[in-house]
């Protein structure tokens, strides 16, 4: 084989290879994609017994998720966010670009870092989803994502009166 066909087979290998990394990054989004819907499907009707205007409400919207490798103007994830306004306090959940397992960060206004540190949501491969919270260096805190957590947490942003 001489050098010219040698190229033109180490052309072909890569092309072979951009091609199967294309399908499986479409497949994994398809599949992030639905989880991600799932998942807000199940905090709508969670939260739709306490909706109130201007107390507790839950909209979602149109969101193209990117990250420190892919930034928004190349991205081609297209997702939604869901947003819950408590008590004037606004909590997002904003999809990040992520691997397989997905991952959601959580945004929590009025919420300082340091208290807190970063919370995110983890897909697990069984379905279910994991709360992260992760403060310093140490270990992440980690708990199961269902209604009566989610329910603690938007508890804590509720003002309390003070006697």
């Amino acid at each position: 084989m001489n050098d010219v066909q040698q190229l033109g087979e180490m052309l072909r290998h890569y092309a072979d290879s951009e091609a199967h990394k294309k399908q499986l990054f479409e497949t994994q989004s398809a599949t992030w994609a639905a989880r991600i819907t799932e998942l807000f499907g199940h905090i709508q009707r969670w939260l739709e017994p306490v909706q109130t205007p201007g107390l507790l409400e839950v909209s979602r919207e149109p969101y193209v998720a990117f990250g420190p490798s892919i930034p928004v103007e190349t991205s081609t994830f297209n997702t939604e966010k869901l947003s819950i306004v408590i008590a004037g306090k606004s909590v997002e959940f904003v999809p990040d670009v992520m691997g397989s397992g997905g991952q959601i960060s959580l945004a929590v206004a009025g919420l300082t870092a340091a208290r807190y540190g970063s919370i995110s949501l983890v897909g697990l491969p069984d379905g279910q989803w994991q709360w992260r919270k992760t403060n310093g260096l140490k270990d992440p805190d980690m708990f199961v994502f269902d209604e009566n957590f989610l329910a603690l947490q938007l508890q804590s942003l509720i003002p309390r009166d003070r006697v």
